[in-house]
């Protein structure tokens, strides 16, 4: 007997065992064969079929689907390609029709399945519907508990003539799994451990058996086994099959997609390289064209530069980028002959995986490219999905809510593991024994740790994916179910991985804020100071005084160079070149610090050792050192023998979630293979453990190139036009840092900050020449509404004092609190003190209420608003920063500067005299970042700043542990280290923590 109504933790909220855990399970109870039937799912069809690759069993496909309203049920089980269409159509309607009816909707779409149903009624209707002509492969369902021959089901299926078969449901591997159901559906259902919602959970014996043990339990229907193991063996389809599909376009009337796609790039390439066209160039469009035809890419590429012209401006990246065809289309930006970019990286003959081209838009766009996207391709297009799973730290407070905790006592723990357990900003386990055996944790967290571990890496719900998007030539619900998501997006089922596997072409369509923050400062620049050619004549990393800026760090603002690591890199490096920053934008992944320290010892040494004499002239460009994605193939195709493909697997299988298992094949066939060309076992391991450094995310050279133009354009902007550059990146309101920091900066600049006034400041930050002036959206709690009719009131008329302003603008109370706090209103009632502004709000809104003539009640009586006591200073400046986030005037370490005035500190500008020495400085906490030693302790590296500049602190495992309770964004602190120097960039190494 095969069991044919299994479900992994992929139904969610209900079943427990992840996919591979399931199959090993089978294979290890002695199964050849098994089915996947999640509940109205196929989310983990892919890992099913891997799973059963791995463990030598036949998959058989399907899926439960249920009917909300009626109740029923049927498993439905793929004979073929006709029944997968059909089931994913299934699928699909369940999740996206309203009115889904099972019984209704089964028929039509049933050819190529076998349906096991338990309903006495839909096996009624659908056997009538057979005799009517409607060729149905029905059976009948018995459960866990063997039914007798008079039962009802029996009866039918006797009548129908079909077969009854044992399918008893399974939603967990052994009965010890039973309280973990128990936790998942208590949480989704929001009921308590105490009062599970009983007829809404699966009973305890809900596990899978043996062949044998399903023998034993329907040893009274040995036809029902029978039945059983005939209909599985006859399932033959153990998986869809489609090859590559493509996204369909349609040339005009008598031209193909090859030739239209040869007529653009030659229209594109005369606008990138002008009229005259090198052979160089030639020979490269016409290499890579005749890729693209070979491979069937033409519609693909057309279809992406149709989309690319829907937005202001864009950012092509990936490996994509590194085609030249993909530049004269507009698609991306990086001329591939000039940087030495590598085609065969997307798109060669051997590629077995379909690639992908990533195009960034700016943030505010990209949700109308979608929907443009979307509607062109209306029922052949959805966005792929993402699983949503459970983390430690949703896991620790799903379950504590399910004991019962109020949520103050929920929060208060979840900090406090939080300060004591590393693994809850991660996806590690939590060592729950451990921490009850210190005393670290009282009763019931240690249960509560307990059973959390267990829900980690289960899925929790379906998610979108931030911007891919799948589109076919027919209807999308005859290759994946689909789903609506919360905002009414269509969703394929699979993750990017899915799609993948099943041959589906992803467009990546994302939003970046960078290409918001450049767009709005170019057109202030424009509406400003006129003519500017926004990078039609300027090549901005040929800019000698932006060189020098990337050089030394100055870079805050700039894209993906202002991170504290990257401007550290960049200071130690001493490079602002381009042809640097590429590199940096590469090896500044997360496992590959010791080469970063190897790389910069090369570079300001000259020395450059090969990692090997059979590398010899391989990384000549990166000094001998791995650092981007294709350095992983060359390395295996040189070193180890391996094919173009087999290598380009290797490169894949780094990024991958489940990479660990796949890499230990990998790494004997690499070991093998250099020592079969004579490489010593010490050189292949230092050589592999370079490898390793690329698992989890790292970047291929074209995909960092069109990066670096990004972040080359802002350097340039902040270079030469710094107030606008500024105001535009507040404005777009993203980057690593917060609006506290970019103020900051700004007014290290020497830019003046003016405070936001409803006279002159717009919805946005605006800057000219050294100043910027505060935008509304500043102002906390003032709604968007309020912004829009102050500047259309603005529009028509000057505010002649704050009550003209209240009475055409009606602020909410909150509204005029936040406004008279951040000295929005000063300019309306000038030379008085704020509570004046307070006290004139207040008669006011006492007069709208009173429903007096306000003529009459405010225009002659202005004289009458009393003369109150000035503002305590300290007192305007701390409501300021409350409203506000930060302060306009001044840095608000001076609001706390007698609480360390007699500490000695030292100014973050002096830190380069004192290395070496101990010292003691007071900053503010604005960013950090934490990672884990070799050993797997916990460390950060935060960045902290007083008035003069920043300074990045090195918390190393022992310190930070001591002191991580305490640290926080957004807070004044007293550090004291010692300040230290590598290759030229200053840090401070904590040892004690103060907080003011």
């Amino acid at each position: 007997m095969i069991p044919l109504a299994v479900h992994s933790h992929y139904s969610l909220m209900r079943g427990v065992p992840g996919v591979r855990d399931l199959c090993a399970r089978a294979k290890a109870l002695g199964y050849n064969a098994l089915a996947l039937t999640d509940t109205n799912n196929l989310y983990g069809l892919w890992p099913f079929l891997d799973a059963c690759a791995e463990f030598d069993l036949r998959p058989v496909v399907g899926a439960e689907i249920t009917d909300p309203k009626a109740g029923t049920k049927v498993v439905a089980l793929v004979k073929n390609n006709t029944g997968y269409a059909n089931l994913c159509r299934l699928l699909t309607r369940r999740h996206r029709d309203p009115d889904f009816n099972l019984a209704q909707a089964v028929p039509p779409l049933g050819q190529g399945l076998v349906l096991l149903t338990p309903s006495v009624q839909c096996l009624t209707h659908w056997h009538t519907l057979s005799r009517q002509g409607m060729a149905l492969d029905i059976a009948a369902s018995i459960g866990r508990v063997p039914v007798s021959l008079h039962h009802p089901l029996c009866r039918a299926a006797r009548v129908a003539n079909c077969p009854l078969v044992a399918a008893p449901d399974s939603y967990f591997l052994s009965p010890q799994d039973h309280g973990i159901h128990t936790l998942l559906r208590v949480i989704a259902t929001k009921t308590s451990l105490s009062r599970p919602p009983l007829g809404q959970m699966a009973p305890a014996n809900a596990f899978l058996g043996s062949p044998d043990h399903y023998v034993c339990k329907f040893a009274a229907m040995p036809e029902a086994v029978t039945a059983t193991r005939v209909l599985a063996e006859r399932l033959e389809f153990t998986g869809p099959g489609f090859g590559i599909v493509m996204p369909p376009y349609t040339p005009p009337l008598g031209q193909t997609c090859t030739g239209l796609l040869r007529e653009k790039t030659m229209v594109g390439a005369i606008k990138r390289y002008g009229p005259s066209l090198s052979g160089r160039v030639l020979t490269r469009i016409d290499h890579e064209l005749a890729i693209i035809e070979q491979t069937r890419f033409s519609a693909y590429f057309l279809v992406v530069a149709d989309i690319v012209k829907q937005a202001s401006r864009t950012c092509g990246r990936g490996s994509g980028a590194g085609s030249i065809v993909a530049y004269c289309l507009g698609i991306t930006n990086v001329c591939p002959i000039k940087h030495n970019l590598y085609f065969e990286r997307f798109l060669n003959p051997e590629r077995r995986d379909p690639p992908d081209i990533d195009v960034d838009f700016a943030w505010d766009e990209r949700d109308a490219v979608l929907k443009h996207v979307l509607n062109r391709f209306k029922g052949r297009s959805a966005m792929v999905a993402s699983h949503i799973l459970f983390q430690p730290r949703m896991a620790v407070r799903e379950t504590a809510r399910v004991f019962g905790l109020p949520e103050a006592e929920i929060k208060l723990g979840i900090s406090r593991l939080c300060r004591e357990v590393s693994f809850l900003r991660g996806s590690n386990a939590l060592d729950s024994e451990h921490l009850g055996k210190s005393g670290q944790l009282a009763d019931p967290w240690s249960r509560i740790i307990c059973l959390a571990n267990r829900l980690i890496e289960t899925p929790r719900h379906l998610s979108v994916h931030p911007g891919g998007v799948v589109i076919t030539p027919g209807s999308i619900d005859t290759y994946a179910p689909v789903e609506d998501a919360p905002k009414g997006i269509p969703v394929i089922q699979w993750e990017k991985e899915g799609a993948e596997a099943a041959g589906l072409v992803k467009i990546d369509l994302l939003g970046n804020r960078s290409l918001g923050v450049i767009r709005d400062c170019v057109a202030s620049i424009r509406d400003t100071q006129g003519q500017f050619t926004d990078f039609q004549d300027i090549d901005p990393e040929d800019d000698p005084a932006t060189q020098q800026q990337v050089a030394q760090g100055r870079t805050m603002g700039c894209f993906y160079i202002e991170s504290p690591a990257m401007r550290l890199l960049q200071k130690k490096s001493g490079q602002g070149d381009f042809r640097h920053l590429v590199i940096h934008s590469s090896i500044i992944r997360p496992a590959a610090n010791e080469f970063i320290n190897a790389y910069l010892q090369r570079l300001h040494s000259g020395v450059c050792e090969p990692l090997h004499s059979l590398m010899e002239g391989l990384l000549d460009e990166t000094f001998g050192i791995m650092v981007f994605q294709e350095d992983v193939s060359k390395t295996a195709v040189r070193l180890a023998g391996f094919t173009h493909a087999r290598a380009d697997e290797l490169r894949k299988v780094m990024s991958k979630k489940d990479r660990h298992k796949k890499l230990e094949v990998f790494r004997a066939e690499f070991f093998e293979g250099a020592r079969s060309k004579g490489v010593s076992s010490d050189a292949v391991e230092r050589i592999w453990y370079m490898i390793l450094s690329f698992s989890g995310y790292s970047f291929c050279k074209a995909h960092s190139a069109a990066y670096a133009r990004v972040s080359f354009q802002a350097a340039y902007l902040k270079t030469h036009y710094p107030a606008q550059f500024m105001a535009a990146v507040i404005s777009n309101q993203g980057g690593f840092y917060s609006t506290f920091a970019y103020v900051s900066e700004a007014r290290r600049m020497g830019i003046t900050i003016l405070g936001p006034d409803v006279r002159h400041s717009r919805v946005c930050w605006t800057g000219l020449k050294n100043e910027i002036r505060v935008g509304l959206i500043a102002i906390k709690t003032l709604g968007r509404t309020t912004m829009d009719r102050i500047m259309l009131e603005r529009e028509k008329a000057m505010f002649s004092d704050c009550f003209d302003f209240f009475n055409r603008v009606a602020p909410r109370e909150d509204e005029a609190r936040a406004l008279t706090d951040s000295g929005c209103l000063d300019g309306l009632l000038p030379g008085t003190s704020r509570a004046a502004l307070a006290w004139a709000y207040c008669v006011w809104q006492a007069g709208r209420r009173s429903m007096a003539d306000r003529l009459d009640l405010f225009g002659s009586e202005m004289h009458d608003i009393p003369n109150l006591p000035p503002d305590p200073p300290l007192q305007r400046l701390r409501r300021e920063f409350v409203v506000l986030g930060f302060l306009a005037a001044c840095h608000p370490m001076k609001l706390v500067r007698e609480k360390f005035q007699n500490l000695n500190t030292i100014k973050a500008v002096d830190l380069p005299n004192m290395v070496g020495r101990n010292i003691c400085f007071a900053g503010w906490l604005i960013t950090g970042k934490l990672v884990k030693t070799r050993q797997g302790d916990p460390m950060k590296f935060l960045t902290f700043e007083d008035d003069t500049g920043l300074v990045e602190t090195v918390f190393f495992p022992r310190t930070y542990i001591r002191f991580s309770h305490v640290l926080d964004n957004g807070y004044p602190y007293v550090l004291s280290g010692r300040v230290e120097n590598e290759w030229g960039a200053i840090t401070l190494t904590v040892s004690q923590v103060g907080r003011l």
